[in-house]
């Protein structure tokens, strides 16, 4: 967490220090589990470890919406820390390690130092312009962008949280996962993949996927890291 903050905002030694002094304890949740429930009063937030975590809202139907994706290093519920009652749910899609705050001492650590405060608004904006693409994505992309689009984005922020090197990284999601974060059947996620398997872009196996085309896959997403706001490009082409 100190390291994707410090990415993004110049911290200082006592800065760094106040941060890695926040009285936490380690916390584990196994795929499925909800770490936060909508409704609930929050007293904590959770910054993640390990494995990864979705954020997600539910239809009176019981249709799910995933609306963002977490890993190593991200801040979960730290909006909640200001609003009381979470809104949304958040659960473990993989099996999660992580530490929970209490949201008092973010609240207290964000009064005495502002610069803290700065780097997690910061933070907070940066989910709103990944969710804000996110809904570009749903509503005027069609099913091979969005997918593609997914795929890039798992990728890049994979690379810039030291979690992968080179054309493989992580993909811990269902097809019904993938369906739900991009508004589309299991069946149409499916032939959707297949598709981009044989135009060369990805392979898939064993929950890795590796991207044979960079270029390609890009252009065919109608993708810009620019949303992201990382720092600096990891590796050629990204």
């Amino acid at each position: 967490m100190l390291r994707k903050l410090s990415k993004r905002t110049a911290l200082s030694n006592i800065e760094r220090e106040a941060l890695l002094s926040l009285p936490s304890r380690s916390a584990a949740f196994d795929r499925g589990a909800y770490m936060v429930r909508e409704g609930d009063k929050v007293e904590t937030c959770y910054a993640l470890v390990n494995g990864f975590a979705y954020r997600q809202k539910m239809a009176g139907s019981g249709a799910r919406q995933i609306l963002s994706i977490h890993l190593r290093g991200d801040m979960v519920d730290l909006q909640n820390s200001l609003l009381d009652v979470a809104d949304h749910s958040v659960q473990a899609l993989t099996r999660v390690e992580a530490v929970s705050i209490p949201r008092k001492a973010v609240i207290d650590l964000a009064a005495e130092h502002p610069n803290i405060a700065r780097a997690l608004w910061r933070d907070t904006l940066i989910d709103g312009s990944i969710f804000r693409e996110w809904m570009l994505n749903i509503g005027q992309r069609d099913a091979h962008q969005r997918i593609a689009h997914l795929f890039c984005e798992l990728a890049v922020r994979q690379e810039a949280a030291d979690m992968c090197e080179g054309p493989n990284f992580a993909w811990p999601m269902t097809q019904e996962q993938i369906g739900d974060a991009t508004g589309l059947t299991s069946v149409h996620v499916n032939r959707t993949v297949q598709r981009m398997r044989g135009e060369g872009l990805i392979n898939t196996a064993n929950q890795t996927v590796t991207i044979e085309d960079w270029p390609a896959l890009q252009a065919a997403a109608d993708f810009s890291r620019a949303y992201l706001h990382l720092p600096e490009a990891r590796a050629e082409g990204r």
